[in-house]
């Protein structure tokens, strides 16, 4: 990426720059992306891009480039060379359930602080206001600010967040702005990362020009990222909620209670992986989940050494033994929740990368579409 960005700012035209970064940096550049398409010509890029062909880029009025920012150098000649830099900083640290702030460590944030302190002042700067230490790099830079999130005192306000309990479902939500309330509807998407995203990327519409009418109709065709919070067509004709690409004892949690809002005519199932990188309390963790399953789920699969500690704190709340399926890998476990899925099934699939939730995915998936 660091060569690729070196050699475009030699061919570089001047047009707007998006910089998207933040642990939610992938889900909100895809929501950027899926708003400003329907308006511009616009080319996607990210850390892990293969080489692309530097005509075609430069051809496109908005460039967004989603990035870890572990190098200033090549972005600030490109700031230095955009009609319109802007920077989205989505949030860092871990999204709780039932609060609307949290802080990530100051250490997450110092390198995109000093890349904001790079923005001159006809740039944007777009901050997740529910992050508190995201919040307070505006106070680094000379850009106009705009803010989003769940919290009086954000700019763009989310309020009014719902799912939808049939299987036409997804996430309603409102956006406040200025006295404005507009509405915003994610099909078959869920969680507040994903809100987050979709605010994020108001922010960025707004900054270039369109209306929240003309955002909440782009937002519409947003799909999420694969493996994040998304509804999707499971065999026999069951249904998956698939947030296998990674998890977070805040991210099962808060995928629970969204497998428990959702109506379904068959039985509510969980497949829960390890969660890594908990540190010294990770059986206290594992079991408070598996208390929360066990108010769930109809049946509950478990992956890997950690989980087993999940089947132990949902047999607590009282799931027979006789319902709970524990297994090393994902594989085996794979092609033992497929003989057991039944029509009308909603499938909840959760661990943590390293777990590879997503093989879990390929075996129950509906690919006939």
């Amino acid at each position: 990426m660091f060569n690729f960005l070196t050699k475009l700012t030699l061919f570089f035209k001047t047009p707007a720059i998006i910089i998207v970064a933040g642990s939610g940096r992938q889900s909100a550049a895809e929501a950027v992306f899926s708003v400003l398409k329907q308006h511009y010509k616009i080319k996607k890029l990210d850390e892990f891009s293969s080489p692309l062909d530097l005509k075609s880029v430069i051809a496109n009025e908005i460039l967004i480039i989603e990035s870890e920012v572990r190098n200033l150098r090549p972005f600030e000649v490109l700031i230095k060379k955009s009609a319109m830099p802007i920077l989205v900083l989505t949030h860092f640290g871990e999204i709780p359930v039932e609060k609307d702030f949290f802080a990530a460590d100051i250490e997450q944030v110092k390198q995109v602080a000093k890349l904001a302190e790079l923005l001159p002042a006809h740039g944007r700067l777009i901050l997740n206001f529910d992050d508190e230490t995201v919040r307070e790099i505006k106070k680094k830079s000379r850009a106009h600010p705009l803010t989003f999130g769940f919290q009086d005192g954000a700019d763009i306000r989310a309020s009014d967040c719902h799912i939808t309990k049939t299987i036409e479902i997804g996430t309603n939500f409102k956006i406040n702005y200025q006295g404005k309330i507009i509405p915003i509807w994610l099909n078959r998407l869920f969680g507040k990362a994903e809100v987050y995203s979709a605010l994020a990327a108001s922010c960025a519409g707004m900054a270039q020009g369109l209306n929240l009418v003309e955002v909440s109709q782009a937002l519409k065709l947003y799909q999420g990222i694969q493996g994040r919070m998304q509804l999707i067509k499971g065999v026999k004709g069951s249904w998956i909620l698939d947030d296998s690409e990674s998890a977070s004892v805040f991210s099962m949690t808060e995928a629970l209670e969204i497998l428990k809002t959702i109506e379904t005519e068959g039985r509510k199932i969980a497949v829960l992986g390890d969660v890594l990188g908990i540190g010294k309390y990770a059986i206290e963790a594992h079991e408070a989940l598996g208390e929360r399953a066990g108010n769930v789920c109809d049946l509950l699969f478990t992956v890997g050494s950690r989980a087993k500690f999940i089947a132990q704190g949902a047999k607590s709340r009282g799931i027979a033994e006789s319902k709970i399926f524990q297994f090393d890998e994902s594989q085996s476990a794979a092609k033992a929740l497929q003989n057991e899925i039944k029509q009308g099934d909603l499938v909840l699939v959760d661990g943590s990368k390293e777990m590879k939730m997503g093989k879990i995915i390929e075996e129950i998936k509906d690919f006939s579409k």
